[in-house]
């Protein structure tokens, strides 16, 4: 199963609350790029299983710029999915999410740091800390059953995006 791990697009630095803070031009242009990509280097078929996302507003806008590249079948809002949730709760919502549809081939989480680079070394079993830049995703082979998974490529905005700093 192709699992794939996505931090949102660059955001505005400062809002009323961390939760409403938008995508910046360049941050929407980001998740464009970054879905074209995976819709020409990634996945089968243009199409994305389920997206588990972010209630923020800025990963439900990042949802919104990597949908309009690839089809992507269903969303789902998922709290887990928030900048201070805790990784292995989000392991086990994501295990248990596939175990109940045993069907998905590929699924795309949109979230945060810190919670996307600890939710990746509990996969991968590296404890590295694995930085994310905006937009950057990392493609793993996933087991469901083990929990574990296999990284396949890592994508950074910077290597596609002529706009980058």
């Amino acid at each position: 199963m192709k699992l794939i791990v996505m931090r949102h697009g660059e955001a505005e630095p400062s809002n009323i609350s961390d939760k409403a803070r938008n995508l910046t031009a360049y941050g929407q242009r980001q998740t464009q790029t970054a879905g074209s990509w995976l819709a020409s280097h990634v996945i089968d078929n243009n199409t994305i299983n389920v997206a588990l996302v972010s209630p923020f507003t800025r990963a439900q806008q990042t949802y919104a710029g990597v949908s309009s590249q690839l089809s992507i079948e269903r969303k789902v809002d998922v709290v887990e999915l928030i900048p201070e949730a805790k990784p292995r709760q989000m392991h086990k919502v994501l295990d248990n999410f596939l175990s109940k549809n045993p069907e998905v081939q590929s699924i795309i989480l949109i979230s945060h740091m810190p919670l996307i680079c600890y939710l990746l070394d509990e996969i991968l079993l590296t404890h590295q800390g694995t930085l994310f830049d905006t937009s950057s995703m990392a493609i793993i082979e996933y087991d469901y059953k083990t929990g574990l998974g296999e990284l396949k490529a890592f994508y950074h905005p910077s290597m596609y995006d002529s706009d980058s700093n």
